[in-house]
């Protein structure tokens, strides 16, 4: 078996050092979060939740006025 990592295999950390950095400063959570969010598992849950929610505030606003109809 060839060992084709044995020259880098050895090195500190790059993050250990000051001038890795400042080239790449560490990212905000925010950002982050911006970046996974393509790839959400529940996209379009929230909107499905509120639809749910609407037609059920309708349902009963419906019996409502059926209720004082009589």
């Amino acid at each position: 078996m060839i060992d084709n990592y044995s020259d880098i295999i050895d090195l500190p950390y790059p993050r250990n050092d000051w001038n890795f950095m400042m080239k790449h400063p560490r990212m905000s959570m925010e950002d982050r979060a911006k970046i996974f969010h393509p790839f959400a598992a529940l996209r379009g849950h929230a909107e499905a939740l509120d639809a749910t929610a609407e037609r059920k505030l309708e349902a009963v606003a419906n019996e409502l006025t059926l209720d004082e109809n009589f």
